[in-house]
């Protein structure tokens, strides 16, 4: 019951502080009122993350729903996949506000090339 409340706790903060970051960002870049990912942000994260959990929480106080094995596979699925869609929604939105061409790709040395195809086959 304590670890649904810190995490509903956690992305109530990650949500703030998000709204603060696209405000501020969007400031520095000068794209004021542009839409863009960032500014979504806020909203998926105090609802997908800080009211499910307050809903889940509430569930737990009814029903008792923390001690099954299904609800630790849930809590851990559903935690990754929300860090997964904000880090991707964090990332399409600075691009978005930076401009419409991405920086160009850095260079690698032939040793580093030759270690990452030999290491890392997906690489």
């Amino acid at each position: 019951m304590n670890r649904l409340l810190v995490t509903s706790f956690v992305y109530m903060i990650l949500g703030l502080a998000s709204g603060v970051f696209y405000r501020e960002y969007s400031k520095l870049t000068g794209t004021v009122g542009e839409q863009s990912q960032l500014s979504t942000l806020h909203t998926h994260l105090l609802v997908l993350g800080m009211l499910v959990f307050l809903v889940v929480l509430a569930l737990e106080a009814t029903v008792r729903v923390t001690g099954r094995r299904s609800f630790t596979v849930f809590y851990w699925t559903y935690n990754v996949g929300l860090v997964i869609t904000v880090v991707m929604m964090v990332v399409r939105g600075v691009l978005t506000l930076d401009g419409p061409t991405p920086p160009a790709p850095a260079r690698r040395s032939r040793g580093s090339q030759v270690w990452a195809t030999c290491c890392w086959p997906w690489a």
